[in-house]
């Protein structure tokens, strides 16, 4: 009896000191507009929503209310953030006519790709569009090989990670590489009509990190391609950006990138088919389990989600986004 006794002497000053933790990180997310360092943290509020929620199980099976309380509101905060972007959006779109189209995203992660799981992947799914980056020499045998299936590709950036590469069934109408934000970051803009009077323009891009010296030019490169959607919009066109962003939804970067492109996350939008389960992560962090959803498919009004759907392991850090659209005509 002394030693539990003791034992939780031990135990309920460290909980607490635990959760105290905590919910100043938690704290600290919320300047995520201020300070780049604080973004970051912003990025993990599906794990503050689940360490609060198991340490404030944790207080209330020792009797710590007040502790119990602290970390119930912790996960409150975060669960406030995370639920429109995790929760499984209705499947109430009624199916729309027309034929479908289907684009694949993958970042390759350079050497790391295992190529006969992306050989696979363009095979079995057997896409109209796909974009990539991270691109490596190595990759070159399998884009060869997928040639009879997505005839046109652009040529493949060279020393540059942020470099984006385009496959597809039928040539675009335009293609270019915007270069406005440097040399090292361009920005895919690409008019494609994959199917009978069905045209969009994709934007595909690989957003710089968060930093202490690329945060602000993430934020420029973030609203330059913003500002391209958003011209193409108003000329009446429909516009998807497809990319690895580099950042969570739970950021504020990516609200003032959905608010000034117009576009929709496609990861909350409803779907003619249902969705098994949310698209939490599409990178994780090593071994370690941690997860992020970076990935990102943004659409505008006249694209129709049929579904979305986050791809198999290829041997990259990321996971491929899978998406069927309808292009309304």
């Amino acid at each position: 009896m002394r030693e539990q006794q003791r034992a939780l002497n031990v135990l309920r000053p460290a909980l607490t000191m635990l959760v105290v933790a905590l919910s100043l990180v938690a704290a600290l997310s919320w300047l995520a507009p201020w300070h780049w360092a604080f973004e970051l943290l912003s990025h993990f509020h599906v794990y503050l929503l689940l360490g609060g929620a198991a340490l404030a199980l944790l207080a209330l099976g020792l009797r710590q209310w007040p502790t119990a309380g602290l970390a119930s509101l912790v996960a409150a905060a975060s669960l406030s953030v995370v639920w429109p972007h995790i929760h499984l959006p209705p499947t109430d779109l009624q199916p729309q006519s027309g034929p479908m189209v289907r684009l694949i995203w993958a970042n390759l992660h350079h050497r790391n790709t295992d190529l006969e799981a992306l050989r696979r992947l363009i095979e079995t799914e057997k896409p109209d569009i796909v974009v990539l980056t991270e691109l490596d020499p190595v990759h070159d045998a399998v884009l060869r090989d997928m040639a009879p299936l997505l005839p046109f590709q652009s040529a493949p950036p060279r020393a540059n990670a942020y470099g984006i590469m385009l496959l597809a069934k039928k040539p675009p109408e335009s293609l270019k590489f915007d270069l406005a934000m440097g040399d090292y970051a361009p920005l895919m803009v690409a008019r494609l009509c994959p199917v009978e009077s069905g045209c969009l323009t994709l934007l595909g891009l690989h957003a710089w990190r968060p930093g202490p010296s690329w945060t602000e030019a993430r934020d420029r490169q973030l609203a330059h391609a913003a500002a391209v959607a958003r011209r193409h919009l108003e000329e009446g066109e429909r516009v998807a950006l497809v990319g690895d962003l580099n950042l969570t939804p739970f950021s504020p970067a990516f609200d003032r990138l959905t608010t000034q492109s117009g576009l929709w996350d496609t990861a909350i939008l409803p779907a003619e088919r249902p969705r098994t389960s949310p698209s939490i992560a599409t990178w994780w962090l090593a071994n370690t389990g941690i997860g992020l959803p970076i990935d990102h498919a943004l659409v505008s009004s006249g694209i129709g989600i049929v579904s979305r759907r986050v791809g198999p392991d290829i041997g990259s850090d990321h996971l491929p986004l899978i998406l069927d659209l309808k292009i309304a005509l």
